[in-house]
């Protein structure tokens, strides 16, 4: 690779929602790594307490955790409250909490699949979007919101029904949320994933797997890794360098972009 790079967050504080496994917590490793302070967030308390315990071990700013559901508003509301009475301020938010709805067919879904989805994978990153910037905008802080998107949000076939909606809807929402928050000096953000080796990429492995006695998850993920044209599966790190990236001062002039972090999986 040419050039090295490194960041200095010390004195920032972020909230990672959806921060305990997977991109999520590569993304809130590498803030601490770069000497923020950090909200880890998750549904479940004992994921919660387990990667704070963690993290901290090696974190030089301060790492809290909320467990809070990102599908209510509620839930949201008490993340940003008590990150915000821990740090005194917000100046990154990565609202990477999502799921994978229960039914991904648009014709065989039901209405509870299609509130479920949209609650936790685009209504979350509106409101926490919403009230983070509320505070930056009070307290002239001029800061930094990524999103998560994928690929399936940008294409237009291929199944993923429900999932690629939600994350179509993503790449609107940073669209033009970013145009309203830009004047406020507020740069909103997003990063579009494709095959990252993560619990629900080795999962859906898996069940490819079970069906065909040949081939082993390993093979799987390998084979997906190799289709891509940069040859191999994404990483959580290749994501979280990615926001470090968006949230630092090097992309001070970048508003209301997508980064397609995708070893070349969009070109495709």
């Amino acid at each position: 690779m040419v050039g090295q790079t490194s960041y200095d967050y010390t004195g920032e504080s972020a909230i990672v929602t959806g921060s305990t496994k997977g991109i999520g917590r590569g993304i809130a490793a590498a803030l601490v790594d770069a000497g923020a302070n950090v909200a880890i967030n998750s549904r479940t308390e004992a994921a919660v307490e387990e990667t704070v315990a963690e993290l901290e071990a090696e974190a030089s700013g301060e790492v809290i955790g909320v467990a809070a559901d990102m599908g209510s508003p509620e839930g949201i509301e008490d993340l940003v409250a008590t990150a915000i009475e821990a740090f005194g301020e917000i100046d990154l938010l990565v609202n990477n909490a999502a799921v994978w709805p229960r039914e991904d067919s648009t014709v065989e879904a039901s209405l509870e699949d299609w509130e479920y989805t949209m609650n936790v994978n685009v209504r979350s990153q509106f409101y926490a979007s919403k009230l983070v910037s509320q505070h930056m905008i009070e307290n002239g802080i001029e800061g930094s919101i990524v999103n998560h998107s994928s690929q399936t949000g940008d294409r237009r076939a291929g199944g993923r029904g429900l999932y690629g909606i939600s994350k179509t809807s993503i790449n609107g929402l940073t669209w033009r949320m970013a145009h309203d928050l830009a004047r406020h000096g507020i740069r909103m953000n997003a990063i579009s994933t494709d095959v990252t080796e993560t619990y629900q990429l080795e999962k859906e492995a898996r069940m490819i797997a079970d069906d065909d006695p040949d081939r082993t998850s390993e093979d799987v993920l390998r084979e997906w890794g190799e289709s891509r044209p940069l040859g191999r599966l994404g990483q959580p790190a290749d994501l979280a360098n990615a926001v470090l990236w968006l949230g630092s001062e090097q992309a001070s002039y970048v508003v209301g972009t997508i980064v397609r972090v995708s070893g070349g999986g969009n070109l495709q």
